[in-house]
């Protein structure tokens, strides 16, 4: 699913909001687990984790820590 404003209709993760208002792209995946994938400019990152809160604060740390290879 692709994530606009809201993450599955509501506002069910402060982190991946702020992730989306600094400029990511995000999809989130749920099932057995949850894959969340971002993608701003030519950094691309995935995350797969049992949950989605987890999921969440794995791709905010991750993100925050990424820096684009010129």
């Amino acid at each position: 699913m692709a994530t606009n404003r809201s993450i599955d209709g509501g506002h069910e993760s402060f982190l991946l909001e702020l992730l989306y208002l600094a400029g990511w792209h995000l999809r989130v995946r749920r099932g057995n687990a949850t894959t969340i994938r971002a993608m701003r400019d030519e950094v691309s990152l995935e995350v797969t984790e049992t949950s989605f809160p987890r999921a969440a604060g794995v791709m905010f740390a991750r993100a925050m820590r990424s820096t684009r290879v010129r």
